[in-house]
């Protein structure tokens, strides 16, 4: 059964990834691929990824929780606003 799974997986990933040249190759005229704003949202997004395993790595004091969770939340709204920011200067 776990290969059923598998395989829909391997089969959408391979999907996504035969389709990115399309959409890099709509957003190249835009100049959106050399913007900050796109270099910001790809940096964040590499944070927050970063800190979706990082839970594994934490000790198990309230501190180190509590400052886990004040990251994670920084991130995510300057994602939204980023995001936000991107929707507003490329309508695409």
């Amino acid at each position: 059964m776990e290969w059923i799974f598998a395989l829909v997986i391997l089969s959408f990933l391979y999907r996504r990834t035969t389709r990115a040249g399309d959409r890099l190759e709509e957003l190249k005229p835009t100049g959106m691929l050399r913007s900050p704003l796109f270099y910001a949202q790809t940096g964040l997004l590499s944070a927050l990824l970063m800190l979706m395993f990082a839970p594994l790595y934490l000790p198990h004091e309230q501190r180190a929780v509590a400052v886990y969770l004040v990251a994670l939340i920084i991130v995510i709204a300057a994602l939204l606003f980023v995001r936000r920011a991107l929707k507003w200067r490329y309508p695409i």
